[in-house]
């Protein structure tokens, strides 16, 4: 009998929903209300305000100066702002507020953009009761580290994640344009989603593509009119500067390739088989380290395009977004901890299919048990890790992530999409 079926276990139901949200609030606001480093949030707040002031937040004199009229104890240590010029006109908002008070309304604006990620994401759990939706929702963030780092560093994950699970909501409803408008628009905010509009390429969705490509050009050139396009040309450097085995700002001794917290097979490459200025690697193979990470990237792509079936009646285009989802974080030279956050839609649609076509149970747990360790705590801090082979502790949730990424692959080539769905039996 269905575990919803009685009110003893709706009880039980209820009662879990009640701990796990108790977690979650635990953890994931009170804990980063009472303190957050806001690392990422001070470029973004000082970049949108150099370029709504027609200024380049580019070079790290001008972002420096921004820093010294804020006057902020926070602002002693920065990053340098690497997103497109497109992402701090549209935040521009945010420099309107005094920058403690920012950092308040920013939080709360991430907490209402994973709550409607989660709301969009209810849809994507075919035959799941309310409660077991609840549940596995609240369970798959309550106790997430990544989640809490991407809080904590105040990052645009929370934002993110909201237009790609309203990407595939849009799907869904076979309101097809108007995700192409919506991946067009989450690249310019952050580039690494444009990485969809080769999948609408690859199946042929013409119609999707061409309005993605148009609403990208009218999103540059609405600003552009008004501020110029040199930014988006000054912005071209810095994104060459973020791929294999280099970084931006390493004349101020940056090394994000390879510095801990990033957890992609590059970063691991170069902190074995490079010489690098964090760790101590084990083998110097110099050139042949890219090599290593081009085939890497060529092997994911590879899986992402094998998966899709296209123009065929039992395709499960939701659960393509979700490989490719995440193929767009296992390729790039960052792979940020807090970039987990983004593969949630991808478990949740995986969870769904594993569930609804009955599989073994094994395999089921084995991708609930791969979600949950990339939902663990990591100490990125312990200068241990920076030698030998325990430099393999900085990359400990990339085996999950490939693990995710296998399931997806094997799930989006072999199911189909849920049409009519019976009532999960939980």
């Amino acid at each position: 009998m269905p575990l919803t079926d009685s009110p003893q276990n709706r009880l039980v139901w209820c009662l879990s929903i009640a701990v796990l949200f108790l977690v979650f609030y635990r953890f994931q606001i009170q804990a980063p209300l009472t303190h957050s480093s806001n690392n990422d949030f001070k470029h973004l707040y000082l970049g949108s305000g150099l370029l709504w002031s027609g200024t380049s937040p580019y070079t790290e004199e001008n972002l420096r100066a921004a820093a010294a009229e804020v006057r902020h104890p926070d602002l002693r240590y920065l990053n340098p702002y690497v997103y497109p010029p497109f992402t701090g006109y549209f935040f521009s908002w945010i420099g309107k507020f005094e920058y403690g008070r920012a950092k308040v309304v920013w939080f709360w604006f991430n907490q209402v953009c994973l709550f409607a990620s989660l709301l969009l994401l209810a849809g994507s759990l075919s035959g799941f009761t309310p409660l077991a939706k609840t549940t596995l929702l609240l369970a798959s963030v309550a106790l997430s580290f990544p989640l809490y780092r991407a809080t904590d560093a105040g990052q645009l994950d929370h934002f993110l994640l909201f237009l790609i699970c309203l990407i595939l909501y849009l799907w869904r409803k076979r309101l097809k344009k108007t995700a192409g408008a919506v991946i067009a628009f989450s690249a310019l905010v952050k580039v690494v989603p444009g990485f969809l509009v080769l999948w609408l390429i690859w199946k042929r969705e013409w119609g999707a593509f061409g309005i993605s490509v148009a609403a990208g050009i009218i999103l540059i050139l609405f600003p552009g009119a008004f501020f110029g396009l040199t930014p988006y040309f000054e912005y071209i450097p810095i994104a060459l500067q973020m791929g294999y085995g280099s970084s931006t700002w390493a004349e101020q001794g940056n090394a994000f390739y390879v510095d801990p917290g990033n957890i992609g097979f590059p970063a691991l490459v170069y902190r074995l088989f490079h010489e690098n200025p964090r760790t101590e690697a084990i083998i110097h193979l110099g050139f042949l380290a890219k090599g290593i990470c081009y085939v890497w990237a060529f092997a994911v792509m590879a899986g992402c395009l094998a998966c899709c079936r296209i123009g065929r009646k039992d395709e499960d285009p939701e659960m393509e977004i979700g490989v490719w989802i995440l193929g767009m974080l296992l390729i790039p030279s960052l792979f940020w901890d807090h970039y987990l956050v983004l593969a949630l839609p991808a478990w949740v649609l995986l969870a769904s299919r594993l569930t609804a076509v009955g599989v073994h149970n094994r395999i089921l747990a084995v991708a609930a048990a791969a979600w949950a360790l990339t939902c663990v705590r990591m100490e990125w801090g312990n200068p241990s890790y920076l030698s030998g082979w325990n430099v393999l502790y900085l990359n400990l949730y990339l085996p999950s992530v490939i693990v995710l990424f296998l399931l997806s692959a094997w799930m989006a080539a072999t199911s189909r999409m849920p049409e009519t769905p019976t009532r999960i039996q939980l």
